[in-house]
């Protein structure tokens, strides 16, 4: 038996590992996805009596896929860095494990269009093998920018296996049609000094009108299992610093975040993954620390990001392991 082990960057890019054994039989390889399979625990008392460590029998059906996970930043977010990195700590926390998984961030001033070539070029440089598969996170304006991505990079995007919009402006936002004036007079200058101006799109592109024409003119990519995490909340759980915009879109629908309708946030299609009781800020990012009197609340609590996260990539890797096992055994004619 021969092991290879493959280190890339002292291990803190990638640590491949792989041997030239005879493997497992088909029957116990396909068993080996299913969750549990690979526990030693048949009752509680083995629970005392474990004298090996082999891995845990929640692995493989959470990380079977070969996947490299990219997170896209919404609208802004590079001129707060690293204050306004979507799941910062997670990511670093996953990565830590081994999961290939890595921010993306986007110009926060300029358009789907801009930001959709960003993106291409992050996939680009990521080194992406081609029996690899990519999981695309769009968190706010970021979604927006990764199906624009799938629609004008369609050959690349083959390679794409799921997206998950986390509170994004899919259908944009009320609030854009009333900042597009506002962005173009003001806030253009203000944001000068902290951020690249890229092409001054960003409000443009979060209009409804605009939004909901592009959708409607540009079918998604039905390769691809699309899924959505919206938000919505009260006072209580909302940060001084949405407390306006919220009111604002309250005209429209009380159920929003702050920023975006919890309508407006769902992938025609998609599979709802769930409503959060957050703002469109908790949701994703960890304004805390940094920004202490934008993001107060009457609420201490403390929203559970990272299991809000790693839920979502588990529920989307074990349904691609499931169509992957299924259509290979369906390709044997086997009935699974």
């Amino acid at each position: 038996l021969h092991v290879r082990v493959e280190i890339e960057n002292g291990g803190k890019t990638s640590i491949g590992v792989s041997d030239d054994g005879a493997g497992m039989s088909r029957d116990d390889a396909v068993l080996a996805l299913d969750r549990h399979a690979t526990s030693k625990l048949h009752v509680l008392a083995d629970l005392v009596g474990i004298e090996t460590f082999g891995f845990r029998g929640e692995a493989l059906p959470a990380i079977a896929p070969r996947l490299q996970i990219f997170v896209v930043s919404g609208a802004f977010s590079d001129c707060r860095e690293p204050a306004t990195v979507p799941f910062e700590a997670e990511i670093a926390r996953l990565a830590a494990t081994a999961v290939r998984i890595r921010p993306v961030m986007v110009s926060g001033r300029s358009s789907t269009e801009h930001n959709a070539r960003q993106v291409a070029d992050a996939i680009r440089n990521a080194g992406v093998s081609p029996d690899e598969r990519i999981v695309l996170v769009g968190y706010s304006k970021g979604a927006a920018d990764v199906l624009q991505y799938l629609v004008d990079f369609a050959e690349p995007a083959r390679q794409v296996a799921a997206v998950v919009s986390v509170a994004g402006a899919i259908r944009g936002s009320p609030l854009a049609d009333q900042g597009d004036w506002w962005y173009r007079a003001f806030f253009d200058q203000a944001f000068a000094a902290t951020c690249d101006p890229g092409d001054g799109q960003v409000i443009h592109s979060l209009r409804p009108s605009v939004r909901s024409a592009w959708l409607a003119t540009h079918p998604l990519p039905a390769h691809i299992a699309y899924y959505s995490l919206a938000a919505f909340t009260t006072e209580e759980h909302l940060s001084q610093g949405l407390k306006l915009t919220w009111r604002m879109l309250a005209r429209y629908d009380r159920r929003n975040d702050g920023q975006v309708v919890v309508g407006d946030a769902v992938i025609p299609g998609s599979t709802l993954l769930g409503y959060v009781n957050a703002d469109h800020w908790d949701l994703a990012i960890a304004l805390e620390s940094q920004m202490p009197r934008l993001s107060s609340r009457q609420s201490s609590r403390t929203l559970p990001r990272s299991e809000l996260l790693e839920a979502a990539l588990r529920y989307a890797s074990e349904v691609m392991t499931s169509a992957t096992t299924s259509g290979a055994l369906a390709s044997q004619g086997i009935p699974r």
